[in-house]
């Protein structure tokens, strides 16, 4: 019998993939705003977990103001507009230290001064500037690196779970293995390949490589993700996907796996 945990992670999923790939499907306005909506809910979270201390609604606040400034940089955006990333994130950097010298005034005189800010210009380098992508790429791409991801997520879990073995980095994610790490980086090899044999046009090898990186690139988002909660002392980013957590918890690894790949793409003879 399936455990009720998996059956709410089943469901949730059966609801969200349709969504996911009709909004991929169609493009245009439907994919540009399930990437706002997951840009906005993915920063709250973020936010949340850099600053556990700060009061619910600071951090409400910054995550409207950071959906607000995601807009220019998700509707604009692209491979050569860097002085307007630019611009968005020295804008936001100031806009947050106005919302600091609201809170605190000036010169506060209770406790030490408010950490200098940067939350807000982090969490658009770590959410919209990452999803802003998805934007520029075909929905086959879009496909590829959201399966290479989740091939990696499965076969690190499975493998891990079924092997055992020695901690891959304990203090920071006590339950990874080096056999999960491993077992998820073959099976992210052997799905790119065949992606790549059913629909690519670049050699072999260009997949290996590409398959590499990506997997290493979400393994390391996934940590780096985990640090977070362990600093923030919490399970899950948060709770919008019963069974799954929160939107960080999908979309931890695919968020630096997406650069990866727009990197690739673009720079190299590999393409979809």
């Amino acid at each position: 019998m399936i455990p009720r945990s998996h059956r709410t992670r089943l469901a949730t999923s059966a609801l969200a993939i349709p969504v996911v790939v009709a909004a991929t499907l169609a493009g245009g306005w439907p994919l540009f705003l399930l990437v706002f909506a997951v840009s906005a809910l993915g920063l709250r979270e973020f936010f949340a977990m850099r600053e556990p201390s700060a009061p619910a609604a600071h951090g409400l606040v910054l995550a409207i103001v950071g959906a607000a400034w995601s807009l220019p940089i998700l509707s604009g955006y692209q491979d050569s507009d860097s002085v307007l990333v630019l611009g968005v994130l020295v804008a936001a950097l100031w806009t947050e230290k106005a919302l600091y010298l609201i809170r605190f005034g000036t010169r506060p005189q209770n406790g030490p001064p408010p950490a200098f800010p940067g939350t807000l210009v982090a969490g658009l380098l770590y959410v919209p500037c990452a999803l802003g992508f998805f934007l520029r790429l075909s929905p086959t791409e879009i496909f590829f690196v959201i399966s290479a991801v989740a091939v990696s997520d499965a076969g690190a879990y499975y493998c891990g779970g079924l092997v055992g073995g020695p901690k891959l980095w304990p203090a920071v994610s006590p339950k990874k293995t080096w056999a999960g790490g491993l077992g998820g980086l073959m099976l992210c090899v052997g799905w790119c390949l065949l992606y790549g044999a059913l629909w690519g046009q670049s050699r072999g090898m260009s997949w290996v490589w590409l398959a590499v990186m990506i997997n290493v690139a979400s393994q390391g988002g996934d940590f780096y993700e985990s640090a977070l909660k362990r600093v923030a002392g919490i399970k899950d980013s948060g709770g919008v996907l019963p069974g799954h957590g929160g939107i960080l918890d999908r979309i931890d690894g695919l968020l630096p796996a997406t650069l990866i790949y727009a990197f690739a793409s673009r720079t190299s003879d590999f393409f979809l």
